[in-house]
């Protein structure tokens, strides 16, 4: 089987694939790139994702190695992550005002010609 590496964060992406389709999706658990068998020039430019040897299946009885740990997220981008989180709270709660709010019928305005216009042309 193959492995699939995110080239952003370096690490193996999570597959998939819907009941009964030959396409086969990968998305990296901390970046959120998802790539697609259907593209395979992504695969073998490396623009995003790459495929790699899967590793072997260590030995019976052969001492597990703990794995590598996971890569720790930037302090930007955990402000950028908070940040955008809070923007879509704002914009769920002005979407739910909105659909909340009922409404108004346009405002209805009637004309009527100024008094000085009137006697000017002699009406």
């Amino acid at each position: 089987m193959e492995a699939i590496e995110c080239t952003h964060c370096r690490v193996l992406m999570t597959g998939w694939s819907a009941p009964g389709s030959t396409v086969r999706y990968w998305q990296c658990p901390f970046c959120g790139h998802t790539h697609s068998s259907l593209y395979r020039e992504v695969f073998r430019s490396g623009a995003g994702a790459r495929v790699v040897a899967a590793r072997p299946a260590p030995p019976v009885g052969a001492p597990r190695s703990l794995p590598a740990p996971a890569p720790a997220a930037d302090p930007a981008d955990l402000r950028w992550a908070l940040l955008k989180a809070r923007a879509n709270r704002w914009f769920a709660r002005l979407a739910a005002e909105e659909r909340l709010a009922a409404p108004r019928p346009p405002a209805r305005v009637e004309y009527r010609r100024p008094v000085a216009a009137v006697h000017r042309r002699g009406i």
